[in-house]
């Protein structure tokens, strides 16, 4: 597959068009049959480093899977045989919570503690460890189902890859870097965006969404301490190309049935409160209008959101690999649509082609 740069084929500029028509500064990224169809960007350059939120996730997922098939990690093994105080902390055994009820967010601990102050630490490791082994189960109200775990997921996992490994602080993006994303030819994708690239990141835009939510978080994640950071479940910075690429590369990886395994058929999620279909470690299509790989995706279509502002995605059948990255600060109703919206349009202009 060819890694140039592409000129926008005339069939697919409608496609950016549509992505950039909420006013967002949008990368737009599309591989199809092995190939970049759409390489695009409005109102930011091509090269600017995006927040991927959420959409962070599958790269640890896909770490955990590929040191799980080497033998260094047992999905089935309880996280307290690596890390012993995250079996020890808090009110609630959370003593039998094994990796793979991690990966399918099946642990009953969506957050520990308030969500808000997790948000405001995210970007300090040690204290977010810490906050997340003491963190107690909540049986009662998330046991029954799937309870995303919107940070939380990517700590535990960074943590047991540390023990595991024997690893320095460090050691989740010292192996993110030597098992994912050096042998896939990823060099722009930074787990804590590098000080000699900091002045190609996308700054976050809250200002068009009313009251005071969207404002500040942009704040948060706009300020060089959280950019810099070591966040694993909701941290990386890099382009819409890069992300495409990555998904590109789990169509034909070795990991992607373990990844795509499903763990749950639509239910609503108790935390989103939303239809999801969760894989081990991604999302998985075929839910509707509310899916955001768009109300024609598959049950074999696989991806994750990021805040309904950034999202990666492929699907297997029509061999479509796609990455999307915005400017925007946190969801929005409009947004989210217009995400289900570009995705069926890709798949539309892709089975057109």
């Amino acid at each position: 597959m060819s890694t140039t740069p592409a000129p926008i084929l005339p069939d697919w500029q409608p496609v950016l068009e549509v992505a950039a028509s909420r006013g967002a500064s949008v990368q737009l990224t599309v591989v199809h049959r092995g190939e970049v169809v759409l390489d695009g960007a409005a109102g930011c350059t091509p090269d600017a480093l995006g927040w991927l939120f959420s959409a962070s996730k599958p790269f640890t997922s896909l770490l955990v899977h590929r040191l799980a098939g080497r033998g260094v990690l047992e999905l089935d093994a309880a996280v307290a045989e690596y890390w012993p105080e995250f079996g020890t902390g808090g009110r609630g055994s959370k003593a039998g919570t094994t990796l793979r009820d991690v990966l399918t967010h099946r642990t009953a601990v969506p957050t520990a503690g308030p969500y808000p102050a997790a948000v405001l630490s995210m970007h300090r490791a040690e204290s977010s460890v810490l906050r997340v082994a003491r963190g107690r189960r909540r049986a009662r109200r998330y046991a029954s189902g799937s309870a995303y775990q919107p940070l939380d997921f990517g700590f535990i996992l960074a943590e047991v890859v540390r023990r595991a490994t024997g690893g320095g602080p460090d050691a989740w993006a010292e192996l993110l870097h030597r098992e994912v994303l050096d042998p896939a030819g990823l060099t722009d994708v930074h787990p804590g965006v590098p000080e000699a690239q900091m002045h190609r990141c996308l700054p976050l835009d809250g200002s068009w969404r009313a009251g005071p939510g969207g404002p500040v978080v942009a704040a948060v994640l706009n300020r060089r301490a959280v950019r810099q950071a070591r966040i694993p479940a909701a941290g990386l910075s890099t382009t819409a190309r890069q992300l495409a690429l990555f998904y590109r590369g789990l169509l034909d990886a070795p990991e992607r049935s373990a990844l795509c395994t499903p763990s749950s058929e639509g239910g609503r999620d108790a935390w989103t409160r939303l239809p999801t279909r969760w894989g081990t470690g991604v999302q998985l299509g075929g839910t509707g209008d509310r899916c955001p790989f768009g109300t024609t995706s598959t049950e074999r279509t696989f991806g994750h959101n990021g805040s309904d502002v950034c999202l990666g995605w492929a699907d297997p059948d029509l061999d479509l690999a796609v990455g999307m990255v915005t400017d925007r600060a946190s969801g929005h109703p409009g947004d989210k649509r217009l995400m289900v919206h570009v995705s069926d349009l890709i798949r539309a202009t892709a089975m057109a082609g």
